[in-house]
């Protein structure tokens, strides 16, 4: 995934994104650290990617019937908190999709074209990031 080819490939291929999300809801820390750290790469290659992630994110937890990013809420909601390697990987996470989020916000605004849609996903994001802020 950290060559150019197989990155490209990656970005071409959504299931691909749809299946390491998922496995960040799985019972096995290792599994759930290295699919974090993967989806962290593919984030950070480029800015575009956030989009493709949050498509994935969406796809995947609409399937299931759950609410969205609820694979990475369940990490931060564990009560025992024995891993925190695992918390900063998940917080790291958020912050780089929340990241695009208000860089794309911002950048509707200043050309004045925001509508109302990126407004309220602006505004949930500051809710999500807010409500993680009080759980620490």
């Amino acid at each position: 995934m950290l060559y150019v080819d197989g990155m490209n490939g990656l970005i071409s291929h959504n299931e691909t994104v749809q299946w390491l999300y998922t496995l960040v809801g799985s019972k096995f820390r290792l599994v759930v650290k290295t699919s974090l750290k993967l989806l962290l790469v593919f984030v950070e290659y480029t800015e575009s990617n956030a989009a493709l992630l949050i498509k994935a994110v969406n796809a995947v937890d609409t399937k299931r019937g759950t609410k969205l990013w609820s694979n990475v809420m369940e990490i931060l909601d564990e009560k025992d908190g024995v891993d925190t390697e695992l918390l900063v990987f998940a917080m790291t996470f958020i912050n780089k999709v929340s990241k695009y989020y208000l860089d794309y916000f911002l950048h509707q605004l200043a050309e004045q074209h925001f509508t109302f849609r990126s407004l309220v996903s602006f505004f949930l994001i500051c809710c999500v990031l807010d409500s993680l802020y009080r759980l620490y």
